[in-house]
């Protein structure tokens, strides 16, 4: 059985968790803080991050984009939650990077007052990435209130794709750690979203944890 590391306070890797039970693969956890267990982290990861992935045969995946496209490949073009080709493709992987992208300036805006002492916390770069994060949140948003011409209420329409599972994970996420980001009000088609996505089983069997 595949074994997924990482802890589900990390969005990375509770996406990868989310998608697998999606997917119905079958898959182990073993729970991983590299900040309380940085020798861990340096051993299943060259650069002591998580989500990692090891396979049956041992094998690490690691990144959380890859071990998705690794796991799309595996189960095929009929169960894979990216779309198999064309615009619709597209829009999924580019949803999909604006979503990350937002977790990557919130990630380094909470590292920004937490890993530095507050003499040395720069706050007008502190700021700069809230408001690349903010940007991504809005462009999410306004995607998700677009008519689609399918029908549906999700991203890419009827079917609920990866870029959903990653804004789903992204806004949970913020609301614990970077509330500041998500008041109320600020993007309610996305808002919505969160919410039918949180409420499937497949993300009630991965809740995102507390610091």
């Amino acid at each position: 059985m595949m074994k997924l590391i990482g802890r589900n306070l990390s969005p990375y890797t509770r996406r990868v968790a989310v998608a697998m039970t999606l997917l119905d693969v079958p898959h182990s956890r073993e729970y991983l803080s590299v900040t309380a267990d940085p020798d861990r982290g340096l051993e299943i990861n060259p650069v002591g991050r998580v989500p990692v992935l090891e396979l049956e045969d041992g094998e690490r995946l690691i990144e959380s984009a890859a071990i998705l496209d690794y796991l799309m490949d595996l189960v095929g073009p009929a169960k894979s939650l990216v779309p198999a080709h064309g615009k619709a493709r597209r829009d999924c992987i580019q949803l999909m990077a604006i979503g990350s992208g937002v977790l990557d300036k919130a990630v380094n805006a909470i590292y920004e007052v937490r890993r530095r002492p507050a003499e040395k916390v720069h706050e007008p770069w502190r700021q700069h990435l809230l408001r690349q994060a903010s940007g991504g949140l809005a462009a999410l948003d306004a995607h998700a209130a677009a008519p689609k011409s399918n029908g549906g209420s999700w991203l890419l329409g009827e079917q609920l794709s990866l870029a959903d599972v990653t804004a789903a994970v992204t806004v949970s996420f913020l609301r614990v750690m970077v509330p500041e980001l998500v008041t109320d009000g600020l993007y309610p088609a996305l808002y919505a979203l969160t919410e039918k996505a949180e409420a499937m089983p497949a993300f009630r069997a991965h809740p995102l944890e507390t610091p």
